[in-house]
C-alpha cells in the first residue's frame, strides 16, 4: 500500500507556474532597467521601475526560499533549517495522529454522530431493502463450507471432555432452575400451557368419541378381573369375581358407557371454557413450579444432583460425539448446493430480518448499540490508531510527503509567493518614491 501510494504521480499545483513566470518576469524587468538607465540616463521613469522590479525580485526570492525550505533543500544546498518538513516528519506524524485521534476519534462525539446520523437506520432500510432470501441463499452454503473444513469430524475426546467440564461448570441447581422457570413463564406468556391442556381435552374427546372405544377400554377391565386373584386383588374387582358373566358384561357395558360419557363432556366443558377449574389449576400449578425452580434449595439441590450425573456419564459423552458427526454431516449437505434445508435457514433469516429492522423498538436499540459500541472501540482502542496513523505516516517516503503536503497546500503556498513578489515591488516603488521626493 506505502508503495503504492509512494509511487502515485500528484499533479504539481498549476499556480506555481504562475509564481515563477512572476517572479522570472521580475528579474526580466529588473535586467531590463539596469540597461535604460546606463542608455537614457534621462528617462525617469526608467528609475520608478527598476525599483518596482528590484524590491519584487527580492521579495519573490526570499518568500520562494522560505516555502521552498518547508520541503527541500533550496537549490539542493543543505542549508540548516531548510527541508523542515521532511526531516521532522516524526513529530508531524504523531502531530497529525494526537489532532486526529483528539478533535475527530472522541468516543462521545462519535456515538453522538451515530445517533444523529441514524447508521443503523440507513444500514436497516437498505438490508430490507436490498438483502434477498436468493442472496442469503447463495452465501450460506459458502459459510457453511468454510466452518466444516475448519472442524474436524470426529470431535476430539479433548474437545467433548472439555465440552462435559464447561457443562457441568455451568449447569448448576440455580441455572437450571432459573432457566426451566424462563422456559415455563414463557410457554404461560404464549398461551402453550392452555394450548397443551386444550389438545390433552382433545384427545381425550376423540378417544372416547370413536366408535371402537369401548372395545379398547375392555381388555383394561378384563385385565381387572384377572387380577381378582391376586393377594393385592382390590374389594372392586373380587365383586366381580363372584358376579355371573351376563351380569359382569353388563356392568363392564354401563361403566364403560359412563366412563366414556363423563370423559367427552369433561372435554368438551374445558374447550369451551378457558377459565375451566382445570385450566385454572394448570396455570396456578405453572406459577407454584416457577416459584419452586426459582426460590426452592431442595429443588436446586435435586436438579443439580441429577443433571450432574447426567452430565458426566460416559452415555452423554457418546451422545455428544454421535451429535457432532451428525451436525458435521448434516453441514456437509448443506453446503453442496441449495438444499430444502438451506432454503429454509435462508428463507428464515431472511424473515426474521425484515421482522426485526421493522420495529421502531429493535431500530432504536440496534442505533444504540452501535453508538455504544463505536464509543467502547474508540475509548479503549484510541491509543492503538494514533499509533497506527503515526506508522503509516513514519512509513511514507521523504517525496511522498512533500507531494502528499503540496497537493493539499501547494497553491496558497504558490499564492504567497505572488503575493511576496507583488508587495515586494510595491514596497520597493513607495521606498524609491519617498526617497526621491525627500532628497
Amino acid at each position: 500500500m506505502n508503495d503504492n501510494l509512494a509511487n502515485t504521480h500528484v499533479k504539481k499545483p498549476p499556480v506555481r507556474h504562475w509564481a515563477l513566470g512572476l517572479l522570472l518576469l521580475s528579474v526580466a524587468t529588473w535586467g531590463v532597467t539596469l540597461w535604460l538607465q546606463k542608455a537614457h540616463p534621462d528617462w525617469v521613469w526608467v528609475g520608478y521601475l527598476k525599483a518596482f522590479a528590484e524590491a519584487a525580485c527580492i521579495g519573490g526570492l526570499a518568500d520562494w526560499f522560505a516555502i521552498t525550505a518547508l520541503f527541500r533543500h533550496p537549490l539542493g544546498v543543505p542549508l540548516p533549517h531548510t527541508a523542515i518538513l521532511p526531516n521532522k516528519q516524526a513529530q508531524l506524524a504523531r502531530g497529525v495522529a494526537n489532532f486526529i485521534g483528539t478533535n475527530f476519534l472522541d468516543a462521545q462525539m462519535i456515538g453522538e454522530q451515530v445517533r444523529k446520523y441514524q447508521v443503523c437506520e440507513r444500514v436497516a432500510d437498505y438490508a430490507q431493502t436490498h438483502i434477498t432470501v436468493t442472496m442469503i441463499q447463495e452465501r450460506v452454503p459458502a459459510v457453511l463450507q468454510a466452518i466444516i473444513e475448519k472442524i474436524p469430524q470426529t470431535a476430539p475426546d479433548a474437545w467433548l471432555q472439555a465440552g462435559q467440564k464447561s457443562l457441568m461448570d455451568y449447569a448448576t441447581g440455580e441455572r437450571m432452575g432459573s432457566g426451566t422457570a424462563k422456559v415455563i413463564q414463557w410457554a404461560q406468556n404464549e398461551h402453550t400451557d392452555r394450548w397443551l391442556i386444550n389438545r390433552l381435552a382433545q384427545a381425550l374427546y376423540d378417544f372416547c368419541n370413536a366408535e371402537n372405544a369401548a372395545e379398547r377400554v375392555r381388555p383394561w377391565l378384563s385385565e381387572l378381573v384377572r387380577k381378582a386373584n391376586d393377594e393385592q386383588a382390590t374389594w372392586w374387582d373380587k365383586i366381580k369375581t363372584s358376579m355371573t358373566g351376563q351380569a359382569v358384561d353388563w356392568l363392564d357395558d354401563w361403566l364403560i358407557e359412563k366412563a366414556l360419557a363423563g370423559g367427552k363432556s369433561l372435554a368438551e366443558r374445558v374447550l369451551a371454557d378457558e377459565a375451566h377449574p382445570i385450566h385454572l389449576w394448570f396455570s396456578a400449578q405453572c406459577i407454584d413450579w416457577q416459584r419452586q425452580l426459582n426460590d426452592n434449595p431442595v429443588v436446586h439441590d435435586w436438579l443439580h444432583k441429577n443433571t450432574q450425573v447426567g452430565l458426566s456419564s460416559p452415555m452423554f459423552a457418546e451422545w455428544l460425539g454421535k451429535m457432532w458427526q451428525r451436525i458435521h454431516a448434516w453441514l456437509g449437505e448443506m453446503s453442496t448446493g441449495a438444499t430444502p434445508q438451506v432454503q429454509f435457514i435462508a428463507q428464515t433469516l431472511h424473515d426474521a430480518l425484515n421482522h426485526q429492522l421493522a420495529q421502531p423498538m429493535r431500530r432504536a436499540q440496534l442505533t444504540d448499540a452501535a453508538a455504544n459500541i463505536s464509543a467502547r472501540v474508540l475509548d479503549t482502542q484510541q491509543e492503538t490508531i494514533r499509533a497506527w496513523m503515526t506508522t503509516q505516516l513514519n512509513a511514507w517516503s521523504k517525496e511522498r510527503l512533500n507531494d502528499a503536503l503540496e497537493e493539499g497546500i501547494g497553491n496558497d503556498l504558490q499564492y504567497i509567493r505572488i503575493n511576496g513578489t507583488l508587495i515586494g515591488g510595491l514596497i520597493g516603488l513607495g521606498l524609491y518614491t519617498l526617497s526621491v521626493w525627500l532628497l
